[in-house]
């Protein structure tokens, strides 16, 4: 059996502001709860740099530009139709059945103004090029931690690559603050869903949470 070296990662709990010691703290506690091998990615020193790395994300993000598909931020709030849309285009993901909590349509509420940029959740997505959202991530950031909360596009608009784009912007916008990127345990999902972490650049490591 392969023996992985661990990876530290730390939430940095000891931030003084209390929303980041509130987004820190139960992070920790879930994820020193099985998370002992996930799928990381060490943030790349730029979108550049990652680019130049992953030549097969690269092409295909580039291909979904080229189709007309657009990365941005995104407020939540302002997308409810699409989110849900997006959520229930397809009945199987992984294998299994979607759960009725992406059937259901969401009300989102808009995300606080939060102090620290380490300690905050972004919601990115990708749109075609009449504004319909296709694809959204929910990242939360606590300190080190990058983690991809939820990802999903449109089962229409997948075979267009847009979650290769989905992803090269998420790294456009967070390679400044260092750190890693935490892609779930690693033996969890598919094989096609394990093809696509390791093209992003995701592979297992042993994880040592820390606060």
């Amino acid at each position: 059996m392969e023996t992985l070296t661990a990876t530290r990662i730390s939430l940095e709990v000891d931030h003084e502001a209390d929303a980041c010691q509130g987004m820190s703290g139960p992070l920790f506690l879930q994820l020193r709860q099985g998370y002992e091998v996930c799928s990381v990615l060490s943030m790349p020193s730029s979108v550049e740099a990652w680019r130049d790395e992953h030549r097969t994300a690269r092409k295909r993000s580039d291909r979904a530009t080229r189709l007309g598909y657009h990365f941005r931020e995104i407020a939540r709030e302002d997308f409810g139709a699409d989110i849900h849309a997006i959520n229930t285009s397809l009945d199987m993901r992984q294998g299994r059945p979607m759960s009725n909590g992406y059937r259901e349509e969401q009300n989102f509420l808009p995300l606080p103004e939060y102090a620290c940029e380490r300690h905050a959740i972004y919601t990115y997505g990708v749109s075609a090029d009449r504004g319909t959202l296709v694809a959204y991530l929910w990242l939360y950031r606590s300190g080190e931690l990058a983690l991809v909360s939820s990802i999903l596009g449109h089962g229409e608009h997948l075979k267009n690559d847009v979650m290769y784009l989905l992803f090269e912007g998420a790294v456009a916008k967070q390679a400044h603050l260092g750190g890693h990127f935490v892609y779930n345990r690693h033996d969890s999902g598919t094989d096609g869903l394990r093809y696509f972490k390791s093209k992003l650049g995701f592979e297992p490591m042993e994880v040592e949470w820390a606060l």
